[in-house]
């Protein structure tokens, strides 16, 4: 069984080193969304955000569209495709979304977005389920 002790990297109100997201829901349980403004401390190259706090970020929200839907998940694969350098210290809005659920396999996708509305990133992944209950509401 996989337990939250709110330390979670991406998440987890009680991780200093964190990144504190916190989600937005829809009421159909389709898309959730967040926002972050990535300091300089998370930069790869002078002012641009590294890839791997990109990753982390459509691997959260692609994991939290299917907690939303009522599944435990691990993720057992993520593809992702890097659109356009992402900047320190400006807004990055992030979407996600169930796909599909088969078997013991949940499919979603999810894209981070720049202030003005473009695609810095966008990927697809493949969980595995752990658990399933009722969906939130």
């Amino acid at each position: 069984m996989l337990v939250d002790n709110n330390k979670c990297f991406a998440c987890g109100s009680e991780n200093p080193d964190g990144l504190h997201l916190q989600f937005t829901y829809a009421p159909d349980g389709g898309k959730v969304t967040t926002t972050f403004s990535p300091p300089q401390k998370f930069q790869g190259w002078q002012d641009v955000v590294h890839g791997g706090i990109l990753i982390t970020l459509l691997d959260e929200i692609m994991a939290k569209a299917a907690v939303h839907q009522g599944y435990s998940v691990l993720t057992g694969e993520i593809t992702a495709k890097f659109k356009q350098p992402a900047k320190v210290m400006q807004q990055l809005r992030c979407e996600g979304e169930v796909e599909a659920v088969k078997k013991k396999l949940l499919y979603a996708r999810a894209a981070v977005y720049a202030g003005d509305g473009t695609v810095v990133a966008q990927a697809t992944s493949k969980m595995f389920i752990t658990a399933h209950r009722e969906p939130c509401k």
